[in-house]
């Protein structure tokens, strides 16, 4: 029996000694208001064997209600069935409320039970009223309990689905990221190796050590650190093929060392960069800053190309990068850009802060 069983039969248990030590309250207070005196525990032992014995009884019952469900298509058959377990469940109870009560009335020497009880075929009919009604508030209470463990259960899976469905995509980002940062920088190499061999080779080489890096990496975040050691195997590609042309700065905050980013944020953001800076003024510089702001992580990125509105349409890597902060951060996230007055632009990118161990 699992703990959520055992728990509910629990609350069961508990439920019935409160419906039967609130009814030897009401038998008690009437005794009192009638200036009769109070047979307490004569009360405690009809009161509390009536409720303790319908616990073997509901084992039953709520298999059956589970077999035998009430609906609108299957009521005209159902609802007779449910009025005939009525009945054994009203005859079986008070079978058992007398076979207990007989010797604990012995025990506690009150007297002959039966004597005191009277006729036990007017005693089914008395009880069975009670027990009709009781039966229907067992039946509701299931279902609406079947109803409600029913959505949570579906909400549950809904969650799961959703979070399987958000890993793909971001999985299905990352998977068109990787290839389009890959075959740029392939062409790049293939285009130095009929200029510099040995360039083209040390820029393989980077590669090679970048690639081993990004193939180490098995979550979907990691540490700002590990994101910026990336960008350097990526710099230093992009170096050797630009030369004294792309100049970079890159300052890390104070605290942010272990703040988590998306795992490959920052790349095709210096990407674009690079590639609209140096196609438009022939040289470009860039500067990537992180900072703290109360529990958020900033990252800004400028560079002195043409600004956005020179660009036809986000690209992939802009895109791609809004696309997978909005899986990872919902709403709870800030992605701006904005021209500078002296040309270039400003990448502005704000997120949750949360480390890694």
């Amino acid at each position: 029996m699992n703990m959520e069983i055992k728990h509910k039969w629990l609350w069961i248990f508990l439920l019935l000694t409160l419906f039967g030590l609130l009814n030897v309250g009401v038998i008690a207070t009437d005794d009192m208001a009638n200036g009769d005196p109070v047979h307490w525990q004569r009360y405690l032992i009809n009161e509390l064997s009536g409720a303790w014995t319908m616990l073997p009884l509901l084992v039953g019952l709520f298999w059956f209600f589970k077999q035998k469900p009430i609906t609108r298509e299957n009521i005209s058959l159902r609802l007779p069935l449910h009025l005939l377990i009525t009945m054994l469940f009203g005859g079986l109870h008070t079978l058992l409320m007398y076979t207990v009560r007989t010797p604990l009335y012995r025990w506690f020497d009150l007297g002959d039970y039966a004597n005191l009880y009277g006729i036990l075929g007017y005693r089914f009919m008395m009880e069975y009223f009670k027990q009709f009604v009781l039966y229907w508030v067992f039946y509701g209470g299931y279902t609406l309990f079947q109803q409600f463990r029913e959505q949570h259960i579906q909400k549950i899976r809904t969650a799961q689905l959703e979070e399987q469905l958000t890993k793909a995509r971001l999985q299905a980002l990352q998977m068109q990221l990787n290839p389009h940062f890959l075959f740029n920088t392939l062409n790049a190499i293939s285009g130095m190796m009929y200029e510099d061999l040995d360039a083209a080779d040390r820029m393989m080489v980077n590669l090679g050590d970048m690639l081993r890096s990004t193939f180490q990496i098995k979550t979907e975040k990691h540490a700002l650190e590990q994101e910026v050691g990336l960008l350097e195997h990526y710099l230093k590609i992009m170096k050797i093929r630009f030369k004294d042309k792309l100049e970079t700065t890159i300052s890390i905050g104070k605290g942010t060392h272990k703040a988590l980013i998306p795992v490959f944020l920052l790349q095709p953001l210096l990407e674009n960069a690079i590639k609209y800076g140096v196609e438009s003024k022939g040289q470009v510089h860039i500067s990537l800053h992180t900072s703290i702001d109360q529990d958020k992580l900033k990252i800004h990125l400028t560079d002195n190309g043409p600004g956005i509105q020179h660009r036809i349409g986000p690209g992939v890597g802009l895109q791609n990068t809004m696309e997978r902060l909005e899986n990872h951060f919902g709403e709870k996230y800030q992605f701006n850009l904005a021209n500078l007055p002296e040309g270039g632009l400003s990448i502005g990118i704000q997120i949750p802060l949360r480390f890694a161990a």
